[in-house]
């Protein structure tokens, strides 16, 4: 029983090594070839398109909630 469990944790070490490896190394041919950097670039650009949607529609909110039928609701002060 132990021998079969050593062969199965050994298995699983050595496929995690391969896997990280490859993962090392695809990482590695894709900041070379500048395939990380335009990635970053576009997670970053989405980023910044969702924020600037999201304040447009924020203040179309705050227009809408500082309206009157009448024109520009007096403020208080």
């Amino acid at each position: 029983m132990e021998n079969g469990v050593l062969i199965v944790l050994a298995s699983a070490v050595a496929a995690a090594t391969a896997i990280i490896g490859v993962l090392g190394w695809s990482s590695l041919r894709a900041a070379r070839s500048g395939q990380l950097e335009r990635r970053l670039h576009l997670i970053f650009d989405a980023y910044a398109e969702r924020e600037i949607a999201r304040e447009r529609i924020r203040k179309a909110a705050r227009k809408i909630q500082n309206s009157s039928p009448h024109g520009t609701i007096l403020q208080l002060q």
